[in-house]
């Protein structure tokens, strides 16, 4: 049975071997640093979801303000096994209930184009996929230019 916990740097290790481990099935970009961790604890939406044998997946998100309202939004799922649906689903179901206590009513999560299982779920719970390009951007010296 998985279990949810809110993320935290103790973890740290943990959450970059699955962070390894998903890097075998979607992208994920940079891996998950001390640094990141530490921010994410502050939030109050970043969780990770385990069972005796450990780390399955997590997610990191934040509160933000779009210009009209707060909005949390999902920056990072990851999970260890792409068939995995018991810890997808209980990480994104915390992620929801975080988003509710918090009073915050709208959501936006940026999912790898390769997570199938993700896209899925989100849509079979009232999450509608937005037509939308997400452009990035690294300036100084690790930019291009």
């Amino acid at each position: 049975m998985v279990r949810v916990k809110p993320i935290d740097v103790d973890a740290l290790d943990a959450l970059q071997a699955v962070h390894a481990k998903a890097e075998r099935w979607m992208r994920q970009g940079e891996g998950v640093t001390r640094g990141a961790v530490s921010f994410y604890e502050r939030t109050g939406h970043a969780f990770l979801a385990e069972d005796d044998e450990g780390v399955r997946g997590f997610v990191l998100a934040q509160a933000v303000w779009d210009g009209v309202r707060p909005i949390v939004r999902m920056n990072r799922l990851v999970i260890a096994e792409p068939t995995d649906e018991e810890a997808r689903n209980a990480l994104l179901e915390a992620l929801t209930k975080s988003a509710y206590d918090a009073a915050v009513y709208d959501l936006v999560a940026e999912v790898d184009g390769g997570d199938d299982a993700a896209q899925a779920w989100l849509e079979a719970n009232a999450w509608q996929a937005q037509d939308v390009r997400l452009y990035e951007r690294t300036l100084g010296s690790r930019g291009n230019g």
